[in-house]
């Protein structure tokens, strides 16, 4: 931070160099327009030091600067950039208080000519399937509640650790598998592909995607073999990509398209305490219904029985009959009004149940737990002599690992 001087408030004063460029610097980057932008230009300078960062000139036919890209070297490097190519970079303007010097600190640059590349491949894609009718395909229903979720992206990233909380926070200890795979780079596509048929043998909703990046990291979700990976897939597929506004061609033909990587769990993954909530107002509903039934059947029957005793008693029989007919009636009606309703609910009970962790363990299965009380999903983190807990259906061992 750059403190003004005093001085700089007094009238006729001279102004010190450093007050100056300092207001210089604060009016600079307090102007939104010139500190979140996009520029292009021609690369005319390109250092790459030996701390990693890159220092940089752009440059068109109405100016040049000076630009800074902080541990930019690899971007440079694994995009090939090469000085005189046209490219764009993201950030904003900045000024070194001590030489005066004003440049424009980058967060991210890519070449121009390779996003319309890529853009124009992924408009091909899009409009060969619109064409052959891929887009317009039924897509498969998403169960209300899953009872194999397959969460297939990156291992330790930012989108993982949002959806294993929001899991946890919306129903606790609900039961999901992870197949971590690289989202990015050369192999990701490969891995994502395995990944999904993996999956389809132990799934029945399968999320597939990753948190926000530059078009180039997201773009393995617009190639045309893991979007055929996806439609090919015999499990319904969600598409959780990046940011809102990030629409990958995943997006477009997966069953269902998540603006967010948490917001697919959102759509996907019900709040326990909610259905618990609701599977109640609906029992209470169904006893308020059966007794206005039984109270309107029975007032019935009354209004029947006083028309009877007021019949001449050659209408007798025929009435008798008639009660006859309307008590059986009335017995089917209730008999198959409470086999829904004792259907409905016990199709609630099974969904709770099929979602307890504890039938698993009844299936022969068992579950460790670490020091903490955490499930362990995976080998990794584990070290010889952690302690564990073997959780079986009927107690538990303690153990450690070998």
């Amino acid at each position: 931070m750059y403190v003004v001087s005093t001085s700089l408030h007094m009238p006729g004063a001279a102004m010190a160099v450093g007050d100056y460029v300092s207001l210089a610097r604060m009016a600079l980057i307090n102007e939104p327009l010139l500190t979140n932008s996009a520029i292009t230009g021609e690369l005319s300078k390109l250092t790459l030091a030996r701390s990693g960062h890159s220092y940089f000139t752009l440059t068109d036919s109405k100016g040049s600067i000076d630009c800074v890209l902080f541990s930019g070297n690899r971007a440079f490097e694994q995009q090939e950039i090469k000085v005189g190519q046209i490219i764009i970079a993201l950030g904003g303007i900045d000024v070194y208080v001590k030489t005066g010097r004003m440049q424009f600190k980058a967060s991210r640059v890519q070449p121009v000519e390779s996003i319309g590349q890529l853009e124009k491949a992924r408009k091909a894609l899009v409009e060969k399937w619109r064409q052959d009718g891929t887009m317009d395909r039924p897509r498969k229903p998403i169960p209300q509640i899953p009872k194999r979720l397959v969460i297939i992206t990156g291992a330790g990233s930012a989108a993982l650790s949002d959806m294993q909380r929001l899991i946890q926070n919306r129903w606790p200890n609900f039961a999901y598998t992870l197949i971590p795979v690289l989202v990015q780079g050369q192999q990701a596509a490969g891995q994502i592909i395995g990944a999904i048929t993996q999956a389809q043998s132990i799934s029945d909703l399968i999320v597939v995607g990753r948190g926000g990046g530059s078009p180039e990291d997201l773009w393995s979700f617009n190639l045309e073999s893991v979007c055929r990976a996806i439609i090919d897939s015999t499990v319904p597929v969600v598409s959780a990509v990046g940011h809102e506004s990030d629409l990958m061609v995943s997006d477009l033909i997966a069953d269902l398209r998540a603006s967010t990587p948490s917001n697919a769990i959102e759509r996907v993954v019900p709040i326990k305490q909610e259905l618990v909530a609701e599977i109640s107002m609906v029992g209470d509903r169904i006893d308020f219904a059966l007794d206005r039934f039984l109270q309107g059947q029975h007032q019935r029957i009354q209004n029947l029985s006083l028309q009877l005793a007021a019949g001449p008693m050659r209408g007798l029989g025929r009435e008798k009959l008639r009660l006859n007919q309307v008590k059986t009636n009335m017995d089917k009606a209730v008999d198959l009004f409470f086999g829904k309703q004792k259907n409905r609910l016990a199709g609630f009970s099974s969904l709770l149940i099929s979602t307890n962790p504890k039938r698993v363990l009844e299936r022969g299965y068992s579950m460790a737990l670490d020091i903490g009380g955490k499930p362990v999903s995976s080998i990794a983190g584990l070290k010889q002599g952690d302690p564990l807990t073997v959780v079986l259906k009927d107690g538990q061992i303690e153990t450690e690992v070998k």
